[in-house]
């Protein structure tokens, strides 16, 4: 009898989640160019995932020739993806650049609703230290 109940049990949580799962998709094409070019073309360099916020940062070329030399070399602009932890967060993105050859450095300062950024940016012997601060409103630049 046992056996019975469970075989009926199983059958009956079957036969639900066939008639009321998800069985419809919907495909759409994006036509959106800059999205297109930025998840195509863009890099995850860095992520703070810690406190209040999450912090994230992707390099997005400026496609060939734009560092202005003679070599094809590509700048690139940083954008910094930011949000809150909640149900319903409030979310940015910051976009800052061109740079040559940018490289994520470290988190120099992390508070509760904030994060410093530390970059390095330039061709390789001339290279400069850069500090950002963001928050879900704003980035500044550090002097």
């Amino acid at each position: 009898m046992k056996i019975k109940l469970i075989l009926i049990v199983l059958f009956s949580l079957c036969l639900a989640n066939t008639t009321c799962g998800q069985s419809d998709f919907k495909i759409s094409q994006s036509n959106n160019s800059f999205l297109i070019k930025t998840l195509n073309s863009s890099t995850l360099i860095a992520e703070n995932r810690e406190n209040l916020i999450s912090v994230r940062i992707y390099t997005l070329d400026n496609d060939s020739a734009s560092a202005g030399f003679e070599s094809c070399e590509v700048s690139y602009n940083l954008m910094i993806a930011i949000s809150e932890f909640d149900e319903n967060p409030n979310q940015n993105v910051f976009e800052i650049g061109p740079f040559i050859n940018p490289k994520f450095v470290n988190w120099t300062k992390s508070q509760d609703h904030e994060k410093t950024i530390e970059f390095e940016y330039g061709v390789y012997d001339k290279r400069k230290t850069l500090h950002l601060n963001v928050n879900i409103n704003e980035l500044k630049i550090i002097e």
